[in-house]
């Protein structure tokens, strides 16, 4: 075997010839968007690895009609998210088989693989971002890009991401806001004006507030410096 890494093999890259066809419209050039959506949807713990299977699985379960084999997702769905969830980076979330990877390791055509990604992103569990490259050494009257693989993102539907929250026992949204706005109240309670002034962003609303607060205690030379608000 080369020392070509896997994911090299999964892009289709490393000394693979080229297909000579032209650029899909919307191709984005490698190593830009697709960097921070990974980092966003493709990172996640493996209690989440799990609990975004479960809600797969129910979201499947959930859709299959009376008398029908498959859900919205279908079997080989399923199959093809399972895989993809165990593939992605776990340093970086890069995520970027090509097709035809995913269907010799998941034994299905390349069409029903294929079929089976469009259901996915049609049901909010899947994005992807059309890629190329420039042609290495190409002459000038050679094509100048090429298409490479597709980079995968791993996103929720709000309906699963409810399920996950209720798995992993996490707060909901409207929870976390008013947790955190308790947790401020609290601390403008017992915070002196000048640490409150100390923790403003901006540097010129900071220096006109410290003037204020300046001219005040001038006025007023008994407040103190550390007076409570």
């Amino acid at each position: 075997m080369t020392g070509r890494s896997v994911q090299q093999i999964a892009a289709g890259k490393g000394g693979a010839p080229r297909t000579g066809q032209p650029v899909r419209r919307n191709s984005r050039n490698a190593g830009g968007a697709e960097l921070a959506l990974w980092r966003k949807h493709n990172m996640f713990p493996k209690t989440e690895h799990n609990a975004r299977m479960r809600a797969a699985e129910e979201f499947e379960h959930e859709t299959k009609l009376p008398g029908r084999r498959n859900g919205a997702l279908g079997a080989i769905g399923l199959k093809v998210y399972r895989y993809l969830m165990r593939l992605r980076g776990k340093k970086s979330g890069r995520l970027d088989p090509t097709i035809r990877w995913i269907a010799d390791q998941v034994h299905h055509s390349r069409s029903a693989v294929a079929a089976a990604l469009k259901r996915l992103k049609e049901h909010g569990f899947l994005d992807w971002i059309r890629r190329c490259q420039p042609v290495e050494g190409a002459q000038p009257d050679e094509q100048q890009t090429e298409q490479i693989a597709n980079a995968y993102v791993l996103p929720l539907p709000a309906s699963a991401a409810e399920r996950v929250r209720r798995m992993l026992r996490r707060p909901s949204e409207f929870v976390r806001a008013v947790a955190e706005r308790l947790a401020r109240q609290r601390k403008l309670e017992t915070s002196t004006v000048d640490e409150v002034i100390g923790e403003v962003q901006d540097p010129a609303l900071r220096a006109i507030l410290a003037r204020v607060r300046a001219s005040v205690d001038s006025a007023n030379p008994s407040s103190g410096q550390t007076e409570a608000l």
